[in-house]
């Protein structure tokens, strides 16, 4: 541990559910709120002791909202994270919603060394923000762009392409509109419908997952097709590339110097520490999961429980899909002295497979995916799995 870990914190709590989300999430009024932060401050602490209190090299706030949380509950957090580790991370990020930071709540963020916000636009059209079943509005994405200016913060605007009745005209206005408020970073997803219930279900009142079931469907067949899709992916590079982001991963884009840290330690198979419900782990080369039902959850906090193992996880499988995500690609060599000629000869056999269809490109020992690779990358990554 002596590098160093990142460091994720899941808070759950949002406002209302979008209904394409199967993140672990969980009302903000849940009678369940205070025991589960007292869980959390117990597994930081079990988790900081258990490590040797090692340094945060990054430190992500994700959700959920955790923009939500109140100025005390930000301060008892960055109390109990200060008391576990050695924190002197290089770059400290919380994802928000639109219209959800007012300054008491940024400036508690700022006391536990917020340097980036990363906020949950979508889409700058009414019509995409109804369609995804967000509820605020599209100026208020850049009204909290401004907020993170106030404060000197780098901004991330996540945006989702490929919702019911989006044209190429309109992606193609909602990237305009994010390149013209100067966002240092920007993650682009296309909409992705999980058809099976996922374990945050019980968090939720309501219908279940019926009802979400329903609306998924429906949103499915109302979705661009594959081709649609493929010439959203080429406009948003081609967008982004003329007003000088650097697609350095898939899904990112970044202005010189502004990738995203935290995110390149998952992408080049690094260790870190997630908390909270749902939140995975890659410490010492094993992964593991929270359970992302909060009672199941709170319940494991509460009694030390230690963390559970993913025993199917296969880390030379996942170190090449990780490494192939980024623009800098697979160096064969150092996978080979990592995990040993047998796992680099089967991933060299695996990409040569791929590599008429001109989804890769491998020059010497180096491995990239190519842009048509991008746009396919399952298609490259279900060869590397065992």
């Amino acid at each position: 541990m002596t590098r160093g870990i990142g460091l994720y914190v899941h808070i759950p709590f949002c406002a209302s559910r979008c209904p394409y989300c199967d993140f672990a999430t969980a009302p903000a009024t849940t009678a369940l709120r205070p025991r589960y932060l007292d869980a959390l401050d117990r597994e930081i602490a079990r988790e900081g002791e258990l490590l040797g209190r090692p340094r945060a090299r990054t430190l992500f706030f994700g959700g959920g909202t955790p923009s939500l949380l109140e100025p005390a509950e930000i301060q008892m957090l960055g109390d109990a994270l200060r008391r576990a580790f050695d924190l002197r991370p290089r770059e400290v990020t919380l994802e928000a919603n639109p219209a959800t930071l007012d300054r008491a709540r940024l400036e508690a963020w700022l006391a536990v060394g917020l340097t980036r916000l990363s906020i949950g636009a979508q889409s700058f059209d009414p019509r995409g923000l109804r369609a995804l079943g967000r509820t605020h509005q599209p100026e208020d994405s850049a009204a909290a762009v401004t907020v993170a200016r106030d404060a000197a913060l780098d901004v991330n605007l996540d945006l989702i392409f490929g919702w019911p009745g989006q044209t190429i005209a309109a992606w193609q206005r909602d990237l305009e509109t994010a390149v013209a408020l100067k966002p240092e970073h920007v993650s682009c997803y296309p909409l992705e419908l999980r058809l099976d219930p996922d374990g945050s279900i019980p968090n939720w009142p309501g219908g279940g997952w019926p009802v979400l079931e329903r609306w998924r469907r429906a949103a499915a067949a109302a979705q661009p097709d594959d081709a649609g899709i493929a010439r959203m992916y080429r406009v948003a590079e081609r967008v982004l590339g003329r007003a000088g982001y650097r697609h350095y991963e898939i899904a990112n884009w970044a202005q010189p110097g502004k990738r995203s840290l935290h995110n390149l330690g998952y992408w080049r198979d690094r260790d870190w520490l997630g908390v909270g419900a749902g939140a995975h782990s890659h410490l010492a080369g094993a992964r593991s999961a929270n359970p992302t039902d909060l009672r199941s959850y709170i319940s494991r906090a509460e009694s030390g429980s230690d963390r559970v193992v993913d025993a199917e996880s296969d880390p030379p499988s996942e170190a090449a899909m990780l490494a192939l995500r980024l623009d800098s690609g697979l160096d064969l060599e150092r996978y080979a002295a990592r995990f040993g000629d047998t796992a680099a000869t089967r991933v060299r056999s695996a990409l040569r497979e791929v590599e008429p269809a001109h989804l890769v490109q491998v020059k010497a020992h180096h491995a990239r995916l190519t842009p048509r690779g991008r746009l396919l990358a399952s298609e490259v990554f279900v060869r590397l799995l065992p």
